[in-house]
């Protein structure tokens, strides 16, 4: 088994990356979930025998990244490593100091929860060729059923303290307040062409309710499950998901 690489993009955004025995020239872009820990080494293991190059960050201003949370939208960490990627075609591994190079033909996107603006708002940029997205939050004005708002800012502070580091208290208010982190306000600029939003109707945590007009709106393709909960990035890797998310990387 591999080691993870580890790397910065920018001054402050740090990722683990996982390089597949052969470069295909296809980059895995990972925005995880809120609260969590980084994504299982089981996600790494198989995206990077799909022949990815497997990034997965932390939002600045989270673990060990450097900054301040909601500073700026998390939106724009994803773009700072696609546009780095995109110029210098390689990582630095921190550990040893060398550069690998990174072949970049096409990058997919993958969210789930918290991560799904994450992704679905980088939409426009070129070198982002197609986006999954599991239970991802579309409207920051919908009440969670399991998770309310209030309930969310206060677990995460709890239960995670400074993973999670805010430079003024009520930055929280921006993600209802403002289009910042918002797909619901920014339906226009969102290349629904790309995209593919998985949810399941039992999800109480992120409302699937919304996904249908929501794809409609954007031109996105959607499946729904009966059953399922909410959808983590481990999902990732069991074959019913992932076949269907085959069938749409598939899709020119």
């Amino acid at each position: 088994m591999k080691h993870l690489i580890r790397t910065r993009f920018g001054q402050d955004i740090v990722a683990e990356v996982q390089l597949p025995v052969r470069q295909t020239g296809k980059i895995a872009i990972l925005a995880s979930g809120l609260p969590s820990a980084p994504p299982r080494r089981a996600v790494f293991e198989f995206l990077s025998k799909k022949g990815y190059v497997v990034i997965a960050f932390r939002y600045r201003g989270t673990w060990e990244s450097g900054g301040y949370f909601l500073e700026e939208s998390p939106a724009k960490d994803v773009e700072i490593i696609v546009k780095q990627l995109e110029a210098k075609k390689g990582i630095v591994d921190i550990y040893n100091q060398t550069t690998l190079p990174v072949q970049v033909k096409e990058i997919h996107l993958f969210g789930n929860s918290f991560g799904g603006p994450a992704v679905l708002l980088n939409s426009h940029l070129k070198k982002v060729t197609k986006i999954i997205t599991l239970s991802p939050v579309i409207d920051w004005t919908v009440e969670s059923e399991s998770e309310p708002f209030e309930f969310f800012v206060r677990f995460t502070e709890e239960a995670f303290g400074s993973a999670y580091r805010l430079k003024k208290n009520n930055a929280w208010k921006k993600l209802l307040d403002s289009p910042l982190y918002d797909p619901a306000q920014n339906i226009r600029t969102i290349d629904g062409k790309k995209v593919f939003i998985i949810g399941t109707s039992d999800d109480t945590v992120t409302p699937s309710t919304l996904i249908p007009a929501f794809a409609h709106n954007t031109g996105a393709k959607y499946y729904i499950k009966p059953k399922g909960g909410h959808l983590g990035m481990s999902n990732l890797t069991q074959l019913f998901y992932w076949r269907k998310i085959e069938g749409f990387l598939a899709r020119r």
